[in-house]
């Protein structure tokens, strides 16, 4: 069981889309009976009726956003469960590609930061999950892969293509197994669980709808479930 549940990261672990405690984060501290019986005691409080929860994600957030949220986050005690979704915004705004900035994707705004090389985005990765390790010496931290919202296909709901960023995504997404394994932390593969779902589990282009974060939620409480 934990005694804390920090979530970091981005629109796939908050409320704004899904509705007042029904992202994935909040769903899988605290399971909503009323929308998804199914999932009825498979919830961290559950496992501890006790355990905290602080929701650190924002949306558009990058690895940069990250970072701040990091020096937000309570120094805690005890068990800890810490969750991370990121990378997908940084593909969107140029990560990889040769442009140097972008500051609209999708028809939401990510900011508009220095691209870096993938490289670069790899060491500052490393870095942030060991200043977790260092911080939370009792702690499981599960990081989640970034959901293609074109099923496959490069092109949206809207029919924009994603043109090279949709290559990007597949090499996010190897790049956040590399450093997982690399670690020794569990991912939670969620690019392979929406595939084939996106039309039902994806809005607005980019966003997960309230089954959609449902599912992101099942895919992280398979990462931790015994």
């Amino acid at each position: 069981m934990f005694d804390h549940y920090l979530a970091f990261g981005d629109s796939m672990s908050i409320d704004e889309y899904a509705g007042p405690q029904l992202g994935s984060a909040s769903l899988l501290h605290r399971n909503r009976y009323d929308f998804w019986p199914e999932f009825d005691r498979l919830d961290l409080v559950s496992l501890n009726p006790r355990c905290g929860y602080i929701r650190l994600a924002c949306n558009g957030a990058t690895l940069s956003g990250v970072w701040k949220q990091w020096t937000e986050a309570p120094r805690v005690e005890g068990r800890v469960l810490v969750t991370l979704t990121v990378g997908g915004n940084d593909v969107l705004t140029g990560l990889g590609q040769t442009e140097s900035r972008v500051g609209y994707a999708c028809g939401n705004y990510f900011g508009a930061e220095p691209v870096q090389s993938w490289a670069q985005w790899q060491e500052s990765l490393s870095r942030w999950l060991e200043q977790v390790e260092e911080t939370y010496r009792d702690a499981v931290i599960v990081v989640g892969n970034v959901y293609d919202p074109t099923d496959g296909t490069g092109v949206l709901h809207s029919g924009a293509s994603l043109g090279a960023r949709h290559q990007g995504l597949e090499v996010m997404n190897d790049l956040l197994r590399r450093v997982t394994t690399q670690r020794g932390l569990p991912l939670a593969d969620i690019q392979a669980h929406f595939l084939g779902h996106a039309a039902e589990w994806v809005y607005r282009e980019i966003e997960p709808t309230q089954r959609g974060s449902s599912e992101i939620r099942r895919v992280f409480w398979r990462a931790i479930s015994p």
